[in-house]
């Protein structure tokens, strides 16, 4: 068996995928999940999940620099999971602190083949250990457990500052409880609804009218007398053959239409404006603390200005009590 195959024998930390253990209740599975930098540029996804089944701890983040921002040759990297945290509300994984140079220093990750070598080079890129520290952490190389946790008992291994953005739910204490203290605010704005509107249409219509004219016509009348007289001279001349034509004439009614603008409709909103008061409710939680007395089932308030709480002689901050004749401070 080689040195490395030792080694993997003695750091047991496992991939989550094809374990037989699960992300703890009440922490978020982050595999999947988009790695992002504080300003939401996408670093990669993580990959996997390096964790030591003994003491239950995640120690690793594997991280898939596939469709970087940086231009990073796409690779599986790790990154200790103290150096990562969770975004407050999104199901983002955040690198606060952490340069394209860093990254491009870090190993590549391949399955089984985690050396303490490479390990301790990953935790020399995010400098928490310093010069002196590869030294140490090379020194632990093929020691016991006692020396391996050591190894992690660094900052860039702690899992409370990665979970410190969504902390655990399900790890309080059953005789711890909060009572949040609620109140409401009244705010009050304006906008803008309609409340009426008023519609024009206009149409074409018809009446008839009349007009009284007066039209003047020619008619021809032909009117035959009989006479008895000697022709004259005029009357021989026009007494010849021919043909008189008189021409009738008349008038008739000619139309025409004239448009005319009589009447003009001008359109304008006049805004008024008034004063309203609104009325409405708050809430707000009250909270109201009463201390039991084992030797006393009656419950005792600790309001000091409540009239039905018991009275010290020898506390100066008791209440008076005007009508208790032990009490000393009695006028």
């Amino acid at each position: 068996m080689n040195t490395n195959e030792n080694y993997n024998d003695r750091n047991r930390l496992q991939e989550l995928g094809g374990s037989d253990f699960q992300i703890a209740e009440g922490e978020p599975n982050i595999k999947g999940w988009t790695v992002k930098d504080p300003q939401g540029n996408t670093i990669g996804e993580v990959e996997e999940l390096l964790f030591d089944p003994q003491t239950r701890k995640v120690r690793y983040i594997v991280l898939d620099l596939e469709g970087n921002f940086l231009d990073l040759e796409p690779r599986h990297v790790l990154i200790p999971i103290g150096v990562a945290e969770l975004q407050d509300a999104d199901d983002d994984v955040i690198l606060p602190n952490i340069t394209a140079d860093q990254l491009n220093a870090l190993p590549v990750y391949e399955k089984g083949s985690l050396t303490r070598e490479t390990e301790t080079t990953v935790r020399n890129v995010f400098g928490t250990m310093g010069a002196a520290g590869a030294a140490a952490g090379a020194a632990v190389a093929g020691r016991g457990t006692r020396d391996k946790d050591d190894f992690y008992n660094d900052p860039a291994y702690d899992e409370d500052k990665f979970y410190r953005n969504r902390p655990n739910t399900s790890n309080v204490k059953d005789d711890d409880q909060t009572i949040p203290i609620i109140k409401e605010d009244l705010e009050v704005g304006k906008r803008e609804v309609e409340t009426g509107a008023t519609n024009i249409r206009t149409r074409i219509v018809e009446r008839p009218v009349e007009e009284h004219i007066k039209l003047r016509e020619e008619h021809v009348d032909v009117e035959r007398r009989p006479v008895n007289r000697p022709a004259t001279d005029a009357d021989l001349a026009n007494a010849k053959e021919g043909e008189l034509n008189i021409t009738e004439r008349g008038e008739e009614a000619v139309v025409n239409k004239e448009a005319r603008v009589v009447e003009e409709i001008n359109l304008h909103k006049e805004v008024t404006e008034h004063d309203e008061t609104i009325r409405d409710t708050v809430r707000n939680t009250e909270v109201d603390i009463d201390k039991l007395d084992p030797n006393n089932p009656r419950r005792t308030s600790t309001d000091p200005n409540d009239p039905r709480r018991p009275t010290d002689p020898n506390d100066p901050n008791s209440p008076r009590r005007p009508n208790d004749p032990n009490d000393p401070r009695r006028p």
